[in-house]
């Protein structure tokens, strides 16, 4: 009589190892693809952001004759009102308005006002900042865009 209780303890503890295997494994797959949407989305929106931001500096150029002095300017026109665009970048962390003159990797934006560049001031590929990115631009360098 032990025999077959004993099997019947082993048979429900396979199955239940089993499952419990199975929902780790759906709980793991449902997060990587959330954090890659995540990512995504925010790539999405920083590249928008990046573009709109180059645009409206082209229309103040074109507007006044020459390139604004800084994005503190540019933001403070008629055109970021027009698009409801600030400068920011996303991706080194929390969002980040500041801007740099030199192009050295320490996040925020790269701004040359005499030619009036705009740039990502990231240096280093984007699978550094975010490790768990999987996308196409993995090995992009930010400051390329």
């Amino acid at each position: 009589m032990k025999k077959p209780k004993s099997r019947k303890r082993f048979y429900v503890f396979v199955i239940g190892i089993l499952l419990l295997t199975g929902l780790v494994l759906l709980t793991g797959l449902v997060l990587l693809i959330n954090i890659n949407n995540s990512y995504w989305s925010k790539l999405r929106i920083q590249k928008t952001n990046l573009f709109m931001s180059r645009t409206n500096i082209r229309l103040f150029a074109e507007q006044n004759g020459k390139f604004p002095d800084s994005l503190h300017e540019l933001s403070e026109s008629k055109y970021k009102k027009q698009f409801h665009v600030t400068p920011k970048e996303f991706i080194a962390g929390k969002s980040d308005p500041s801007e740099h003159s030199v192009l050295d990797g320490k996040g925020g934006l790269y701004y040359n006002s005499k030619t009036g560049e705009l740039k990502l001031n990231l240096m280093r590929p984007l699978k550094s900042y975010w490790r768990f990115y999987l996308g196409e631009k993995r090995n992009a360098v930010p400051a390329d865009w």
